[in-house]
């Protein structure tokens, strides 16, 4: 259920969504709180779960979105092209929840969520050595791993965010998936 909410809200922000952010930015920017709300809004569910897969944990990520909410409020006029709002939004976003996973510095497990048939067992045990292979990632790599799959963000599109040369992100792409494969299959033998 979860998937269809975040596909559907995907699809929200694809809709008219540069002369839309335009305007909206222009009249966040005069101050119109309610532009600002409307800004925001179609990305909130996909920023919320992004920070979550980012902290592992749903009460760290609603606090880094809220703190992104307000970065993004405040820093609103350094926006130098209001029709990449969304790519500038997802920045601010990854920095908050990376910002609150650094300040914890503790293990926690993740939950997927990912929806499937309810006489599933196995399958759903599957998702759980996942999560927790997940989640004994480093920050990092779940940064690129959410950017990378859960996003599905061009490779270009993630380097110019995270500010790195494309190569870089396909290699480090490859090598967390590589410890994340690792980490599922030593779950798997527990």
């Amino acid at each position: 259920m979860e998937a269809a909410i975040i596909d559907a809200a995907m699809d929200r922000e694809h809709v008219g969504d540069n002369q839309v952010s335009v305007d909206l930015v222009e009249r966040a920017l005069r101050g119109d709180r309610g532009a600002f709300e409307r800004l925001v809004e179609p990305h909130l569910v996909v920023a919320l779960g992004a920070a979550r897969l980012i902290t592992g944990d749903e009460s760290d990520a609603a606090d880094a979105v809220q703190d992104a909410l307000l970065n993004t409020w405040q820093a609103l006029d350094t926006l130098r092209d209001p029709q990449l709002f969304r790519a500038w939004f997802r920045k601010i976003v990854i920095r908050s929840a990376t910002k609150f996973v650094r300040g914890r510095r503790r293990l926690v497990e993740l939950d997927l969520e990912a929806p499937g048939p309810i006489d599933s067992v196995e399958r759903e045990f599957d998702r759980r050595q996942l999560a927790r292979a997940f989640a004994r990632l480093d920050s990092k790599d779940r940064v690129l791993l959410t950017l990378h799959h859960y996003w599905q963000m061009p490779v270009a599109e993630s380097a110019q965010l995270l500010g790195l040369p494309e190569g870089t992100v396909r290699s480090r792409v490859h090598h967390a998936l590589k410890r994340l494969r690792a980490g599922y299959d030593a779950e798997v033998r527990r």
